[in-house]
């Protein structure tokens, strides 16, 4: 028997291994939620937080933060001539000021009326003055469609809580597959800025990668997300083999930085491999004294204290133990596996050890996949992929994401 080394009677055996088969099951469904590559939101069994000196809040010592006064737009004074109670004479002695920040009420919709002349040159034909945001197409500005789709995926919303919103907010009355159809006009005008990632992505000097599911139509495909210095490229594929790599990186030249997916070895490419997820999956084995070598390791390399041939010598002393249990063997196999690229991140200094960033960059992902469940057609997976892409790498550069998808709908 695996769990107990006892005898049973025959009687109670048939009883027995079906209790032990329920067990095996079970532990089966529950690896699900609780293994090395499971998200901490996903988790069942969430670890309690560590208290602080006892309670919540900010550690002692540190120093506090208190946010700054703005400067004041307009100035409400308010004064009495007589008293409000006994309308006796009043004597002025004090003045206080109070800083208060306010939005404005919801506002209405403005309808404008575009009129276009249209002309006839000799030398150019017909010529049209058309005011720069008066749309090509649609009743709805330019305004609109970017307020629509930053609401859409940036704040997260619902089509028919994006139709609520707009109705609060400004009284504008959309139907949720009216703002589904703004959302796809302005898939068509970043389509080009979308491509134009895939070039910027191949010449970064390191990438990093990473996927996960999500279900189109009751159909299950991947999310992959690339990120490098100055990009973040996220698409949408029905497999999470080798040729979406491929197709995204090509004959790439810098380093890639994943979690061991056996997708990006067959290239040739150069591989950081991602140290949180083997020591997380060392933790999660029974022999801890693997997870203490590792982790001991990774802290000396982290800190620049050991060369990569030293570090790569000490990591084949780990491996070149002997273990009987299987958790052991399989996670050395592992490592074995891809002996060559733990380190890489100590010949490349603006390489990080871990596949942190492309984690993070795929997290926005995985909130609205939480939020909408799955996505409802190929053309919507479209919108996604592109509107995501642009929306994250305006963020990463720094610029207004308003402005700049305006802009971009202008053109």
């Amino acid at each position: 028997m695996k769990y107990f080394m006892i005898e049973v009677c025959e009687n109670c055996k048939p009883l027995f291994e079906k209790l032990l088969k329920r067990i095996e099951e079970l532990e089966r469904r529950l690896a699900a939620y609780e293994n090395a590559h499971t998200p901490y939101s996903r988790k069942i069994f969430k670890p309690r937080p560590k208290p602080i000196n006892g309670k919540r809040g900010r550690p002692s010592g540190l120093p506090g933060s208190t946010r700054p006064i703005p400067k004041s737009d307009r100035i409400v004074e308010s004064k009495f001539d007589r008293c409000p109670n006994c309308r006796g004479k009043l004597k002025h002695i004090n003045k206080e000021s109070t800083i208060i920040e306010e939005i404005p009420k919801p506002q209405p919709v403005e309808i404008v009326e575009y009129i276009n002349n249209h002309y006839e040159c000799k030398n150019c034909g017909e010529v049209v003055a058309k005011d720069e945001n008066c749309p090509e197409q649609g009743r709805f500005g330019y305004n609109v469609l970017a307020h629509c789709t930053l609401m859409k995926f940036e704040d997260r919303l619902t089509f028919r809580k994006l139709h609520e919103s707009l109705k609060r907010h400004y009284n504008l009355e959309i139907t949720p597959a009216s703002i589904m159809n703004m959302t796809r006009s302005v898939y068509r005008k970043l389509e080009p800025e979308h491509e134009e990632l895939i070039n910027t992505i191949r010449s970064s000097p390191c990438v990093y990668a990473d996927e996960t599911s999500i279900r189109i139509n009751g159909t299950n495909y991947w999310i992959w997300i690339f990120v490098a210095k100055n990009a973040v490229l996220c698409v949408i594929r029905k497999t999470r083999g080798k040729k979406v790599v491929k197709e995204i990186l090509g004959n790439y030249k810098g380093i890639v930085i994943c979690d061991g997916w056996k997708s990006y070895a067959q290239f040739g490419y150069t591989i950081q491999r991602c140290w949180a997820h083997l020591l997380r999956e060392a933790y999660n084995i029974e022999n801890k004294n693997i997870h203490e070598l590792l982790h001991n390791l990774f802290i000396d390399a982290k800190r620049g204290s050991l060369t990569r041939a030293s570090a790569e010598e000490r990591l084949r002393k780990i491996i070149s133990k002997k273990y009987e249990d299987k958790e052991s063997v399989k996670l050395l196999n592992k490592i074995k596996n891809g002996i060559h690229s733990w380190f890489t991140f100590l010949t490349y200094k603006f390489v990080e050890p871990t596949n942190n960033t492309a984690e993070q960059a795929l997290r926005e992902h995985v909130v609205i996949r939480k939020i909408i469940g799955g996505l409802r057609s190929l053309e919507g997976a479209k919108v996604h992929e592109v509107a995501m892409s642009c929306l994250a790498t305006w963020k990463l550069k720094g610029l207004n994401l308003f402005d700049t998808l305006v802009s971009y709908l202008r053109s």
